[in-house]
């Protein structure tokens, strides 16, 4: 149902009685012989017919009770089918609002091995906006009820209205059973306290925060965040390296754009995989999959570039590759990664 005209067309008959009544009473009564009949008497012997409230006849001639028992009929079906948009308007919406409540709720129970994004604001926007060119499963809370309903028009995710920092949000988003939960809300503080509340519920939770100022995050990592990120860090870092080495800058910035496309990624090997233990050579990585390993991040965290084919590759070292989708399936087969 089109709720805004079907009230522009109500607003709209009400006027046009308003104005009809007001004219009918002026033609007809302009001959009272009772009164001087003005357009202020027209106005208000209209208004009090409309709205039946009618507790004054004026001493008005036989044509005008005639044209007021049309102007009351009109009046009334006006009225009632204003209370009829109004009252439907009401309870549609309350019905939907419940109904799309109720069935978001189904879903988020189902989730599992799903990610968190905390806050949506000026910097969890862009995450979810990446989270859903990766076509990844998440789940966005945002205390800000207008805000989160005003990014649920333009985005298609799963949300829950409430406060990150509040246990009872994270768990109805399924912390327990999520592999990843991004903190980026507008104070360290707040973000402290739902790194703190994320790795007491999921200690193998993996956990990535924003920090505000330059001195929290040592403290986001002694409270368990596995990475701290500061946007404007990275931004200044951005803008200079635009001037300093344009091309690059494009290079990345039209691979991160695109990830349905060719893009950087990473595939983990599992204990199981039959690359484990053994070298990039006899790995024979390139010619089952086409990719070259650019870089690996070894279990201990160091990190190798341009690894020679005489590196031997264990159980938890990450391949880094410049992948287009298929490919990087073909390597998740090969080091058993199930991301």
């Amino acid at each position: 149902m089109n709720y805004q005209r079907n009230i522009i067309i109500a607003v709209s008959l009400l006027l046009g009685l308003l104005f009809i009544g007001t004219i009918g009473f002026s033609v007809l009564e302009k001959d009272n012989p009772h009164r001087d009949w003005g357009i202020f008497d027209s106005v208000w012997m209209t208004v009090i017919t409309v709205t039946t409230v009618g507790y004054d006849d004026m001493e008005i001639s036989r044509a005008g009770q005639a044209f007021t028992l049309l102007l009351l009929f009109g009046g009334i079906g006006v009225f009632f089918y204003s209370i009829t948009i109004a009252t439907t308007y009401l309870l549609e919406g309350q019905l939907l609002s419940f109904f799309k409540h109720r069935k978001m709720a189904r879903d988020v129970e189902k989730l599992s091995n799903h990610y968190i994004v905390c806050g949506i604001g000026d910097t969890g926007i862009h995450v979810i906006e990446e989270m859903l060119k990766a076509d990844a499963t998440f789940i966005g809370i945002e205390v800000d009820e207008d805000r989160l309903e005003h990014i649920a028009d333009t985005y298609d995710f799963l949300y829950l209205h409430g406060d990150a920092t509040d246990d009872d949000i994270l768990i109805r988003a399924g912390i327990e059973r999520a592999k990843g939960l991004v903190a980026c809300l507008s104070r360290d503080q707040d973000n402290l306290f739902v790194v703190i509340s994320a790795k007491k519920l999921n200690p193998n939770l993996r956990v990535v925060s924003k920090a505000v100022e330059n001195n929290s995050p040592a403290k986001l990592e002694t409270a368990g965040a596995d990475e701290v990120v500061l946007p404007d860090h990275i931004g200044g870092i951005r803008l200079a390296s635009g001037i300093l080495e344009p091309h690059l800058i494009d290079f990345f910035a039209k691979m991160q754009i695109n990830r349905q496309t060719t893009r950087f990624a990473e595939s983990i090997i599992q204990p199981e995989s039959k690359l484990n233990g053994i070298t990039i050579e006899d790995a024979r990585i390139k010619e089952e999959t086409g990719l070259v390993v650019i870089a690996i991040r070894s279990k201990d965290g160091e990190y190798i570039y341009n690894p020679d084919g005489n590196w031997k590759i264990e159980a938890g070292d990450a391949l880094f590759v410049i992948s287009d989708p298929k490919q990087l399936q073909l390597l998740h087969k090969l080091t058993e990664d199930t991301r």
